[in-house]
């Protein structure tokens, strides 16, 4: 398959996981909507996105899940609301790649963004970090 071509199909996927983040489409769907097997799918995806379909839908959940708690929404409506199962999986997988807990985010962005008068909006943990710190 030419390179373009290939692209296009991965492309096609993680749109798809953009569209259906909170059902969270699995391997296999994602290989029928992109017209590639299931092995060559997750391979290629990695290869091209920097990490595989699944972990890559966690991330864009967390980050979807930022954005809400920044905003003020509560960490359970949250957590149900972007289709993590259980709030200790979301608790853990949030911790495990902003580096605190849900709560802890929220409290720390929240005044800030309140403070900007921009109620939806998305900064990253490095930067409230250096923010926080140079306070």
């Amino acid at each position: 398959m030419a390179r373009g071509a290939l692209l296009q199909r991965l492309v096609r996927a993680r749109d798809y996981l953009h569209a259906e983040h909170v059902r969270g489409p699995k391997l296999d769907e994602l290989a029928r909507e992109s017209g590639l097997s299931r092995a060559h799918l997750a391979r290629e995806f990695a290869s091209a996105f920097g990490v595989p379909p699944h972990r890559y839908l966690v991330q864009l959940r967390v980050d979807q899940a930022k954005r809400a708690l920044a905003a003020g929404a509560s960490v359970t409506d949250v957590c149900y609301g972007l289709g993590f199962a259980s709030l200790g999986t979301f608790s853990s997988s949030f911790h495990r790649r902003v580096g605190m807990s849900p709560r802890a985010w929220q409290k720390l962005a929240r005044p800030f963004v309140q403070s900007l008068g921009i109620p939806r909006l998305f900064v990253p943990a490095c930067y409230f970090t250096a923010y926080v710190a140079h306070d």
